[in-house]
């Protein structure tokens, strides 16, 4: 054969042209893929570079994302160069039941619904590595400005936009990979709302602790303070729990709801 016909040969009703480029595709990706990822990550921390509030932030961009990254684009071009010989993959069923409802699944709806799973898993660790770039800048800033409410208030933030991130997430995967019907799902959430309360007060209620701090202002992040007989600076407020670091190095995580519900002595403020 020459390479004219060679090319137009099929196989399993696929042409060899089709599977060159499904293979090629792959090699390159296994080729290319860090350098790839590199270079978007070197493009990101040129575009961040003149809106960074110090020196050391200039290229953490790039660090945060380029794992992310790679593996995101190794997935969209795994699945560009399945979709040569989709075809193929659809004609073979990998699950068929022929009861009172026939159900058919072919190997080409499995592979659209692991790319769209790692899809959306890969996306959301890219959009929470950007979320974490963002927290840093502003805690640089902040620390720059000595604002200790900024200080205080950020790593709350950030925990709760990456907590919405990834309920969109999931419940996007729930939608869209495993056909939940997630108005349904929503109502029945709702009607067990209740049980899901109780069953999580101390959370809740060490939540609404961490708001009080924040509103009502005991103290502050880097101010010493005394619980009974724990005594140490604050390092951070989160959802939960508040971290104290002692004077001898040990470090105390103390729940929200002790904090506020306790007598609290505040040594930074004699």
């Amino acid at each position: 054969l020459n390479s004219n016909n060679f090319l137009d040969y099929t196989f399993l009703g696929e042409k060899v042209t089709d599977y060159m480029w499904c293979v090629g595709i792959i090699l390159g990706t296994l080729l290319l893929k860090k350098p790839l990822a590199n270079l978007l990550a070197r493009i990101s921390n040129s575009m961040t570079a003149r809106f960074s509030h110090g020196g050391h932030t200039e290229n953490r961009l790039g660090t945060l994302v380029r794992d992310p990254l790679k593996r995101l684009l190794q997935i969209i071009l795994y699945y560009i160069a399945l979709m040569h010989i989709d075809p193929l993959l659809d004609r073979y069923d990998v699950y068929h039941h022929s009861g009172r409802k026939a159900v058919s699944i072919s190997l080409g709806e499995v592979v659209d619904h692991v790319f769209l799973f790692f899809f959306i898993i890969y996306l959301t660790q890219l959009l929470s590595r950007v979320i974490d770039y963002i927290y840093y800048r502003q805690i640089d800033k902040a620390r720059t400005e000595h604002n200790n409410d900024r200080l205080q208030l950020l790593p709350l933030v950030k925990d709760i936009a990456k907590l919405l991130l990834w309920t969109i997430a999931i419940f996007w995967i729930l939608g869209s990979v495993c056909h939940v019907n997630i108005p349904a799902l929503i109502t029945g959430l709702g009607i067990g709302g209740v049980a899901i309360a109780l069953a999580a007060k101390e959370s809740l209620e060490n939540l609404f602790a961490a708001f009080t701090i924040l509103t009502d202002k005991p103290f502050n992040t880097g101010e010493t303070i005394k619980l009974g007989d724990l005594e140490g600076a604050v390092e951070r407020i989160g959802f939960r729990s508040t971290r104290l670091r002692a004077s001898d190095g040990s470090a105390y995580i103390v729940p929200n709801q002790k904090l506020v519900g306790e007598n609290l002595v505040n040594l930074s403020r004699r």
